[in-house]
């Protein structure tokens, strides 16, 4: 009896052996396909240290890989944890692929990543939530995108880097907001190296503000940002800005005093003007910019106003379009002093604008 006994403690124990040996080995072997799979992700761009503290210690998956042409390109998704979509992409290579730029999403807009990096922090509230926008639950991804200027023997101008990330760290908490940018600033080092781009990089982000909804509105003559040194004037009393904070893409919003948006300012430099002025080449109708014209005046008829500047990166580029509600929409602005209020608007917004990124004066019309 005690060998019988005996004999089945022996054998449970193998059994218990076999099991434990097969997990660690199995579990080796995954811990060590998710690592190989991350070092050989996106060109082999990606710090895995740096992904697994953003989205977690699940199993990885890799997908749609893009490889040439100037642009690299993949998404890693980690069980239980989040993913992410990556593109890092030849600044020359902007024009030629129509909306490749991040600039915001219709109900936030971007903010400055800064630290000494010219980039943008925006993100993307989920369907129609009208609820506090930043809440944990009113999300559903954050983009942070970087410019890097080439410094070194690389063939490109400069590298633009997108990272969109999905879950993680939580937006409305101050201090895990800033872990939705280091995967971006780890892959801009390394590609810098990569490409002998000779970049000069920014510091890790320490803090980082929320982007910047409609409702974050405040008296236009107290702007300090985006707007500041706007005149209130011409029934203009509302702004919405951003900190400007070197982030290649600016945006301001002026309103009236019931808060209908009167007019939409916007300043792009580097490839975002690039872009710009190619979209409006090949989309072009009477009042584009476009690059021959290095100003325009809109008339009554007209979509938009615009101005340009030399910078350290190439042109920059101003524009100012009217906006109004409904109907409002083909009568307004009505007046020659509406149009004068432009002007003097645009003026402001790109002397200002062109001033902080280190540009020429703006052209006047």
């Amino acid at each position: 009896m005690r060998r019988i006994v005996l004999r089945s403690v022996v054998a449970l124990f193998a059994v218990a052996v076999a099991v434990a040996g097969y997990l660690q080995v199995h579990g080796d072997f995954q811990r060590w396909s998710d690592e190989s799979a991350l070092d050989g992700a996106c060109d082999g761009l990606l710090d895995r240290n740096v992904v697994r503290g953003a989205l977690g210690t699940g199993a990885v998956e890799i997908e749609n890989e893009i490889r040439g042409a100037g642009l690299v390109g993949c998404e890693v998704h980690v069980y239980d944890g989040g993913a992410v979509e990556i593109r890092v992409l030849d600044t020359p290579q902007t024009g030629r692929r129509p909306e490749s730029l991040f600039t915001d999403s219709q109900r936030a807009f971007a903010v400055p990543v800064g630290h000494g990096w010219t980039g943008l922090f925006g993100a993307r509230a989920k369907g129609d939530a009208t609820a506090d926008l930043f809440s944990a639950a009113e999300y559903e991804d954050a983009t942070t995108s970087l410019v890097l200027k080439c410094t070194g023997t690389s063939s490109a101008k400069g590298l633009y880097i997108s990272v969109t990330t999905d879950g993680g760290a939580s937006l409305d908490d101050p201090a895990e907001r800033p872990q939705f940018t280091r995967i971006a600033t780890s892959i801009a080092s390394r590609a810098s190296k990569a490409r002998h781009c000779g970049a000069e990089l920014g510091k890790p982000v320490s803090s980082l503000d929320l982007p910047v909804t409609e409702d974050d509105y405040e008296p236009l003559g107290t702007a300090e940002g985006t707007c500041s040194g706007i005149p209130a004037a011409h029934g203009m009393a509302i702004a919405t800005e951003t900190a400007r904070g070197g982030a290649p893409h600016e945006t301001c919003l002026l309103a009236d005093a019931d808060h209908r948006t009167r007019y939409e300012l916007e300043a792009d430099f580097g490839p975002y003007a690039q872009q710009q002025l190619f979209l409006a080449s090949e989309n072009s109708f009477e009042g584009t910019p476009d690059s021959d014209t290095p100003a325009h005046q809109r008339d009554r008829g007209g979509r938009m106003s615009w101005t340009s500047a030399t910078c350290p990166d190439g042109p920059a580029l101003f524009t100012l379009r009217p906006s109004a509600d409904g109907g409002e929409r083909r009568k307004y602005p009505g007046s020659d002093a509406d149009l004068a209020y432009e002007r003097a608007a645009l003026r402001a917004f790109a002397e200002r604008s062109a001033k902080g990124h280190g540009c020429s004066a703006p052209v006047t019309p």
